[in-house]
């Protein structure tokens, strides 16, 4: 069972305009500190990735397969001058913090551009 245990997040109304729930700090946040993107890793172009379609604008590229998140990094939206980055370490995948964020900021991440191309209705 996956279940999403770190505390320092909160979902509320984002700041994106169309963009739905956002997820925001629930604490300040510093450089270097990172949420560890929980989910589900399915290979490309596998059956449960053309299964999975619906949360394609959501998947997160770790390797040659895609991690679809489930826990608080599934609400990160696009943001152009993101606070946050990817890092992968193997088969875990974490937003990083790549300046302060302070508490009750919303949490930003760059999306590939591929995905902002294909999803672009979705991103803010």
């Amino acid at each position: 069972m996956l279940s999403e245990l770190d505390t320092r997040f909160y979902i509320a109304a984002s700041t994106v305009d169309g963009a739905g729930d956002g997820l925001f700090a629930a604490e300040p946040l510093r450089i270097g500190d990172r949420l560890r993107v929980i989910g589900v890793l399915v290979d490309r172009d596998s059956a449960a990735d053309r299964c999975t379609d619906f949360a394609d604008a959501h998947k997160i590229r770790v390797g040659n397969s895609l991690l679809i998140p489930v826990g608080w990094a599934a609400k990160v939206n696009h943001h152009h001058d993101p606070n946050t980055r990817k890092v992968v370490d193997g088969d875990d995948a974490f937003l990083e913090v790549v300046r302060p964020v302070a508490k009750d900021e919303e949490i930003f991440f760059r999306y590939h551009e591929y995905a902002t191309n294909r999803f672009s209705p979705k991103c803010g």
